[in-house]
């Protein structure tokens, strides 16, 4: 059996008051498929009424500093939840810049959803970026 782990944006939240797009979507796939035993959703929100029993928060900071990213923080989260639980697949939704750092730092087979213009987001604007996600991206 796969394991996969489902990384949402930060900004998604995956509850059932304020679900957006990307979490209903990711929700209804899950709930479908064959391999939600072992399909672990990741995201952050503070709200508690989560979309399904397998959604592990990720706790993001309220920092007003300009050195740590918000980004950089839930990446920073994401990998200590993640390393060492050998995840088969991690697939990673509208973020291309959480996959470049996840990449260097777990070893795992990636998949990138684009629910949005890939040319608006950091990480795959430029033509540049786009391919070197091809190269290093099993999936797109």
């Amino acid at each position: 059996m796969l394991k996969i782990a489902t990384i949402l944006p930060y900004k998604e939240n995956y509850t059932i008051k304020k679900a957006a797009a990307a979490s209903l979507w990711v929700y209804d796939f899950f709930r479908h498929s064959s391999l939600r035993k072992d399909n672990y959703i990741f995201g952050s929100t503070d709200a508690k009424d989560f979309l399904s029993n397998n959604y592990i928060n990720i706790a993001i900071k309220d920092s007003s500093s300009k050195l740590v990213s918000t980004t950089n923080q839930y990446c920073n989260g994401l990998i200590k939840k993640i390393d060492g639980k050998n995840f088969d697949i991690i697939e990673i939704h509208n973020r291309p810049l959480v996959f470049n750092i996840l990449k260097k730092k777990l070893n795992s087979n990636f998949i990138i959803y684009f629910h949005n213009d890939p040319l608006s987001m950091n990480g795959s604007k430029s033509t540049q970026e786009r391919i070197d996600l091809l190269n290093k991206v099993e999936k797109i």
